[in-house]
């Protein structure tokens, strides 16, 4: 199984949780993160998220997580923090399949502190993302 929405562990690690929940305190699975089975088990986690009254209210994992402003949320990338997601957008790189377009040897903009690696990981999980929506 395969995580369709940012997941994280409570303080106890015993309990998996939304984004934005109060109790959230470590990222336990970003969106393409493959899951085990007994971790699914465990947690009680179905077709790669939280039952359906434990979801977040802005969360719909078929939409790749539109932004009112017309971009995705590129946060939900494992390893894309806000600042890095507002140079990306700044750089005119918005949606995930802007992203998925990128070469991650040659990318057309610098941003601070990100390796030709980061650039591999990302085009990759958003490469992943748009395969599942499609």
């Amino acid at each position: 199984m395969y995580a369709k929405q940012r997941l994280y562990l409570t303080a106890k690690k015993d309990k998996v949780v939304a984004e934005g929940d109060k109790n959230a305190a470590f990222l336990y699975a970003a969106i393409g993160d493959e899951i085990p089975d007994s971790a699914a088990k465990q947690f009680g986690l179905v077709d790669g998220g939280l039952p359906e009254k434990g979801k977040a209210k802005d969360q719909d994992p078929g939409k790749g997580g539109s932004q009112p402003g017309g971009g995705d949320d590129l946060t939900k990338l494992k390893g894309i923090g806000k600042a890095t997601a507002k140079a990306l957008e700044d750089a005119g790189i918005a949606t995930f399949a802007a992203l998925a377009d990128v070469d991650p040897q040659k990318p057309a903009i610098l941003v601070p502190g990100v390796s030709e690696a980061d650039w591999a990981l990302w085009t990759t999980a958003a490469k992943e993302l748009l395969a599942k929506n499609t």
